[in-house]
């Protein structure tokens, strides 16, 4: 699979999602379940996921083919770093006195 078939199911995906979002919110408002004054909000919160979700996937590939590839491997290499620094450190058991 190739990056730009990556991105074109990619783009796909969120088109429907956004989709499905605008009918659920169209249903919602049908049935009294979501205010009239919300909807802007929600539609931009919606909108702004999307954008994001679109552009943010190919600005990542394309940067990510013009590395190099220890450019890459020392990305890699500091991403897991970073994950095990996240990673909450393990409970230590306590002695029993008795």
């Amino acid at each position: 699979m190739t990056a730009s078939s990556t991105l074109h199911f990619w783009f796909q995906l969120m088109g429907s999602v956004a989709m499905l979002a605008v009918i659920l919110t169209a249903l919602g408002l049908m049935m009294g379940l979501v205010k009239l004054a919300d909807i802007p909000r929600k539609l931009g919160t919606l909108l702004g996921i999307v954008i994001l979700s679109t552009i943010l996937p190919g600005f990542l590939i394309s940067a990510w083919a013009r590395m190099s590839m220890w450019q890459q491997i020392a990305l890699a290499a500091f991403g897991v770093i970073l994950l095990l620094m996240l990673r909450p450190p393990p409970k230590t058991r306590s002695k029993r006195k008795g």
